[in-house]
């Protein structure tokens, strides 16, 4: 039984693609956030500036991981588009 081309399947998984990088921008600014202010707290018990110091570094740096992460599954989906479009332009 062969395995027939189905673009939908292809745009779906571009969807969830999207969806993840969406997700991963603020998944990672929360695991920064939480632990940065772990790091800040451990650093100072009794200083408060350590641990909001360290609650924004790491928030800053979850961000950024999570924008390098979410760049790279856009990227994905956009080459699964373009493999799919190509495909549909090729078909007729």
């Amino acid at each position: 039984m062969a395995t027939e081309y189905n673009p939908e399947l292809i745009q779906k998984l571009a969807d969830k693609l999207y969806s993840q990088a969406n997700s991963s921008i603020i998944l990672g600014t929360l695991i920064g956030f939480v632990a940065g202010g772990f790091f800040g707290f451990s650093a100072s018990h009794e200083s408060a500036t350590a641990v909001v110091i360290g609650v924004v570094l790491g928030s800053v740096v979850g961000y950024l991981i999570g924008q390098s992460r979410a760049f790279t599954l856009r990227v994905q989906a956009q080459m699964a588009l373009c493999q799919r479009q190509i495909e549909l332009n090729t078909r007729h």
